[in-house]
């Protein structure tokens, strides 16, 4: 390490740094006046653009979001939270995530700072893009080896077609004046709901990390991520469903459009295209042996998920 780059953090600090822990994408750093996690920054616009956001929310009374500094353009530091990454496999996890994300949604509707100058790439546009790439990978399907090439090629195109059929009825929907409705009114949405950008404390609390991707969008983007995470690990069990959607709208409800959408939402195999994606691009964190199981999970259950769409299709 650049001893140049620990006097930059001691300063941003204020603390002498003690003690230092590689982890996995950041570094924990150990001082008298508290721990913190240290991650470069990749948009600084981005992260002054949040500064104003998390301030917002916290005087509008959401505070389960680790305290932060910065040196302003550079690096970033989180406070440490001393728990573990939730795991959408427990259900009482999955449902405590929803209340969370719901509380947060609630904090974030109609905020006073205006949207971030990057340009947006909102959820219309996600799906878009996902769908696209996966159909371009679909075609260099006779040129991929291993078991990832297997699946894509014996799996891929019925996966694509279901994509297909899922934005057709989307398209069918206003689903894009809407999206743009809830950023022109300063909605705000995480957009990466993986279960490690959850931690629960000592107290099993949740706290919701990593705003990296956060912007003003479709707040049901963030509802549709979270439960297409996690109702593949629970074989789209309809009573889950109803338990984690029920808490989440306990809190921040829904309205009938956003209902609609999150059930046709739910038949876009987002988790197939991105894992099987990942896995073959060599993307970090898509690693064989823990992303060729997930896979499998996902095609043997194909049955229960088509069964469980149909169950909501009139929710």
């Amino acid at each position: 390490m650049d001893p140049r780059e620990k006097g930059q953090w001691e300063r941003a600090l204020g603390a002498s740094i003690t003690e230092m822990v590689s982890l996995q994408r950041s570094r924990l750093l150990i001082t008298r006046r508290g721990n913190w996690v240290v991650k470069p920054v990749r948009r600084p616009e981005h992260l002054l653009w949040w500064s104003r956001v998390d301030r917002e929310l916290r005087i509008r009374g959401f505070q389960r979001m680790p305290v932060f500094r910065t040196d302003g353009y550079r690096w970033i530091f989180t406070e440490w939270v001393n728990g573990q990454t939730a795991s959408y496999r427990r259900k009482e996890e999955l449902v405590r995530t929803a209340g969370l994300l719901a509380h947060f949604h609630r904090a974030g509707k109609g905020l006073f700072t205006p949207a971030c100058r990057e340009a947006a790439f909102l959820l219309s546009d996600r799906l878009d893009s996902r769908l696209r790439d996966f159909f371009k990978l679909w075609k260099e399907r006779r040129d991929i080896p291993g078991e990832a090439g297997h699946l894509l090629r014996r799996y891929g195109f019925r996966f694509y077609r279901l994509g297909e059929e899922a934005w057709n009825r989307l398209d069918q929907l206003p689903w894009e004046e809407w999206i743009r409705w809830e950023r022109g009114c300063r909605f705000l949405t995480h957009r990466d709901l993986a279960s490690h950008n959850v931690l629960l404390d000592r107290t099993g609390g949740p706290w919701l990390i990593d705003f990296e991707t956060a912007d003003y969008d479709g707040q049901v983007g963030d509802l549709w991520q979270l439960l297409s995470r996690g109702m593949c690990e629970h074989n789209w069990d309809l009573q889950v469903f109803r338990e984690v959607v029920g808490t989440y709208e306990s809190i921040r409800p829904l309205s009938s459009l956003e209902k609609r959408l999150l059930t046709v939402l739910l038949g876009f195999p987002n988790e197939f295209y991105r894992e099987l994606s990942g896995l073959i691009r060599k993307k970090p964190g898509y690693r064989k042996e823990k992303t060729l199981p997930h896979l499998r999970r996902i095609i043997r259950t194909v049955p229960l998920w088509r069964r469980f769409l149909w169950e909501i299709d009139c929710w």
